[in-house]
């Protein structure tokens, strides 16, 4: 399951040498060295010998307050971190270290004021999903960022040369960020024209940027790829039981990420033998069939692993206060599953989401009909199904254009002269 080390000690030197290969500070080694140190110290207290993620699970609800991270004092928070970094060095061979990204600028002032309702007037004409809402937040307030570096803080000390020089700040940003910075500004801008805030349409000036997002082919993976991951899954322990439930809807199903980690007990109509739910992303009321398989695997959950709570979530962290399963702690437990799995992935993502694309290009290599296809996977139209085309070889082949025998002889004709 994962790699085998001979001692807790063998485990920890080699995740001080990654941690080291890092440029982590000695300073920071010391924590994490120190940390586990105390790890091992509880194990050998309750007679354990081998280190598992289920083992710093238990440390850390044996020791640590709280688990709601926000409220942990600074010694307990680093506790947490460097207890989850032992798991992922075990289970992964690495440790992700920490980004800290730049929060937001704080949307205040005039401009700021101004920004803030332009977001939520969109919001309400476009029924934005919070996800969107806080992409626009996020984008415009570097321009808000920009503007308060510069000291403008009236739409009165707006320039032609101001949006220029704007347009000119962004190289620290990738060329996807960049755009969708430009873009957002542009909109804005062209808003308060509309609006009649600003007397110039400013929109004009900012540049087009010409960028093209190049489409991607979806990653997917064979039915007996999709197999071999679910019987990766250990349903000896409550993680196992609830990460499996949770991947067989992924898998039979096809739902998002943030559908699942959202399945509220209302949502399964236990005699019609359906789940029924309004799409996190889309907000489309969707219905899906209540497999058999899919069926038993929550029953099996909520009889042994899930923890006694009042919550109307289904599934819930397996640490108090059981709050529902975050999607990133979704993708995670995906993650871990494809590793122990075996499955080679090579450059193919590994994440909810391929399973997703699996269902949809299996179910074409079936014969099944597009607008079906879309229903399954609650798309508004087909045109969003269409993508999914490009990675089945067999609804290539039906596209592919006859040569003419003519045509065929002559090449055949040709390759025998140069030969």
């Amino acid at each position: 399951m994962f790699k085998k080390y001979q001692t807790f000690e063998e485990l920890t030197d080699s995740a001080t040498a990654y941690l080291t290969s890092l440029r982590y500070s000695l300073k920071m080694v010391y924590y994490y060295q120190r940390e586990w140190r105390y790890v091992g110290a509880y194990m050998k207290e309750k007679g354990i010998k081998e280190y598992s993620p289920e083992v710093g699970i238990q440390y850390l609800m044996d020791t640590v307050e709280s688990n709601n991270f926000k409220d942990l004092s600074k010694s307990q928070r680093m506790r947490t971190r460097t207890v989850s970094s032992l798991s992922d060095f075990l289970v992964t061979g690495s440790i992700r270290k920490r980004k800290l990204n730049t929060p937001p600028e704080e949307l205040e002032g005039e401009i700021g004021l101004t920004i803030s309702r332009y977001i939520i007037e969109m919001a309400q004409i476009n029924d934005y999903a919070k996800s969107t809402i806080q992409s626009h937040r996020l984008y415009l307030s570097r321009f808000l960022k920009y503007l308060n570096s510069q000291r403008i803080t009236s739409f009165n000390s707006f320039t032609h040369m101001l949006m220029v020089d704007f347009s000119g700040s962004l190289k620290e940003y990738s060329v996807f960020t960049r755009h969708l910075i430009l873009l957002k500004t542009k909109q804005f801008l062209k808003h308060l024209y509309e609006k009649d805030i600003l007397p110039v349409d400013y929109s004009s000036i900012i540049p087009d940027d010409k960028y093209v997002r190049q489409p991607k082919l979806p990653s997917c993976f064979s039915p007996d790829e999709v197999n071999q991951l679910l019987q990766s899954v250990d349903r000896s322990n409550a993680c196992g039981r609830r990460d499996y439930a949770m991947i067989l809807l992924l898998v039979r199903l096809g739902l998002r990420c943030s559908d699942v980690t959202h399945i509220k007990f209302c949502n399964i109509q236990w005699e019609r033998e359906k789940i029924a739910l309004s799409q996190q992303k889309t907000k489309v009321f969707v219905e899906f069939p209540l497999f058999h398989d899919v069926g038993e695997a929550i029953i099996d959950y909520l009889k042994y692993s899930r923890p006694v709570s009042d919550s109307p979530y289904v599934f819930l962290r397996l640490i108090p206060p059981y709050d529902n399963m975050g999607k990133n702690a979704l993708y995670c437990a995906m993650q871990k599953y494809m590793r122990i799995s075996g499955i080679k992935y090579d450059e193919r993502k590994h994440g909810p989401h391929a399973l997703r694309h699996s269902l949809a290009v299996n179910l074409q290599e079936q014969k099944t009909p597009l607008p079906v296809i879309s229903s399954v996977l609650g798309h508004a139209n087909a045109e969003s199904t269409i993508g999914y085309l490009r990675v089945s070889a067999e609804s290539l082949r039906k596209c592919a254009l006859e040569v003419p025998l003519k045509q065929t002889c002559q090449i055949q004709i040709n390759k025998e002269v140069s030969e």
